[in-house]
């Protein structure tokens, strides 16, 4: 079912945020949804390489990659922005699945270059389409302009309630067969850039309570701060997906405006949900 209109919290967060945001989320025991500006259309930097993940398992299911294949990046694969591999020698070969972790753990731009020449752009569109993410596309691989115009402007749009559907049916095992679901959402847990879905709740990443997870991505850009994740506990289990834009706050630090306010949105929708996580 849907809210009919978001939690006081949750649209109070929304009212004072400079840009503009939007929420999607769904509790994964009831199927509770609440939703605000979820069918908007956003940026959404990173988080776009959940799709690319998904496609890669899917190649995987079925039987055209295997995750041990070796990958090597090359000199002329290498470009600027979040990652390790820019910085790494000349040459490195790595398992598909390696890279795969370097996309999503440190968001590793190289990494997510070299995958989708190897994927194949279409066929990762083609992925997000079947999933259920009509509204959302990928239009290139990640480049830095340095002046120049882009035809794409945006490396990748999408909608909120296109992501938390997304994972909504990848929980629920639609996508992927019971292996590969779980290997997608073994590497997603791999999240090396924590504090916005899980900075306001009690979340211990290196616990021992292994009821207690979270399988996320994070996508910022100038005035973009976005965060689409599941996150599990005793109490329940639920997928949120927050995407802003339009944020008057350009500061890259832990207190921008847009990555508080992912996270106060987090807290709100767990507390909404499961009386907090």
């Amino acid at each position: 079912m849907t809210t009919p209109s978001a939690p006081a919290a949750v649209r109070r967060i929304a009212k004072n945020f400079s840009g503009v945001i939007g929420v999607a989320a769904c509790d994964l025991n009831t199927g509770e949804e609440v939703l605000l500006n979820a069918d908007l259309v956003f940026p959404t930097a990173s988080m776009v390489k959940i799709g690319i993940l998904l496609e890669l398992l899917r190649q995987r299911e079925a039987g055209k990659l295997e995750l041990s294949e070796p990958l090597t990046v090359r000199k002329t694969d290498k470009t600027a922005g979040s990652g390790l591999l820019e910085n790494m020698s000349d040459e490195v070969t790595l398992p598909l699945h390696d890279i795969a972790v370097l996309m999503n753990a440190i968001s590793d731009n190289t990494a997510t270059n070299v995958l989708i020449d190897r994927l194949g752009r279409a066929n990762i569109n083609r992925a997000m389409r079947a999933a259920g993410m009509t509204h959302t596309r990928l239009y290139r691989k990640i480049v830095f302009s340095a002046g120049r115009k882009l035809k794409y402007p945006n490396f990748a749009t999408g909608t909120p309630r296109d992501f938390m559907t997304l994972m909504t049916r990848l929980y629920a095992g639609q996508l992927l067969n019971p292996a590969n679901s779980e290997a997608m959402l073994d590497i997603m847990r791999v999240q090396k850039n924590m504090g916005n879905l899980t900075r306001y709740i009690a979340f211990n990443p290196y616990g021992r309570d292994q009821t207690a997870w979270v399988a996320s991505k994070t996508g910022s850009i100038n005035g973009v701060r976005n965060e689409t994740g599941i996150l599990h506990s005793r109490r329940g289990a639920h997928v949120v997906s927050v995407m802003t834009k339009r944020c008057t706050d350009k500061r890259w630090t832990p207190d921008n405006e847009g990555t508080v306010a992912v996270a106060k949105m987090s807290k709100a929708i767990a507390d909404h949900f499961h009386n907090g996580y």
